[in-house]
């Protein structure tokens, strides 16, 4: 795949490379506790692991790296069950996921014949519940899932993205 390129960011396939970096941001206990299925600590050997399963990116289906040029790797957006993201903590607050995930959703949506994509949050997350807002997400439920980080189940608010929802997005 072509890397996807925004105002700031790249965004590629991941390689074994960016597993130093990936492991140091996604491990971090602030950001790992909102990451549901991740295991924490979370180790090198994990990133190792995870960035190796990696199939090539498609619109329908696809994990990419957040690139900061300079920087390097500060964080990761996909596309498989739902759509995930997590941005390091040193780059929070800074817009990086919502122009990452909106860059993803032009190219799934533009690429693919998807009707709609999902997402979820934790109920306590307000910052991913607020991308996910900007985004045009729509709550469309709660479900309880266990966290591995947590070791307890977390109640979670389920988001649906329509494309027409989308599309009349972008031309607003």
């Amino acid at each position: 795949m072509t890397p996807l390129e925004t105002q700031r960011l790249i965004l590629r396939e991941p390689t074994l490379d960016d597993a130093p970096r990936y492991a140091l941001g996604i491990g971090e206990y602030e950001v790992a506790r909102f990451l549901t299925p991740l295991p924490y600590p979370y180790t090198l050997a994990m990133a190792v692991d995870w960035l190796r399963q990696a199939r090539p990116a498609t619109p329908a289906r696809s994990i990419l790296v957040i690139d900061l040029p300079g920087k390097g790797v500060i964080g990761c957006v996909s596309l498989l069950d739902e759509l995930g993201f997590w941005i390091a903590r040193p780059h929070w607050n800074r817009g990086y996921v919502t122009e990452a995930a909106t860059a993803l959703l032009d190219w799934h949506f533009a690429g693919s014949d998807a009707g709609a994509v999902t997402s979820s949050a934790h109920h306590d997350n307000a910052a991913s519940l607020a991308v996910q807002r900007k985004l045009g997400f729509r709550p469309t439920g709660r479900e309880m899932r266990f966290s591995q980080t947590l070791q307890h189940n977390v109640d979670h608010v389920m988001t649906r993205l329509s494309r027409q929802d989308w599309q009349e997005r972008g031309a607003a």
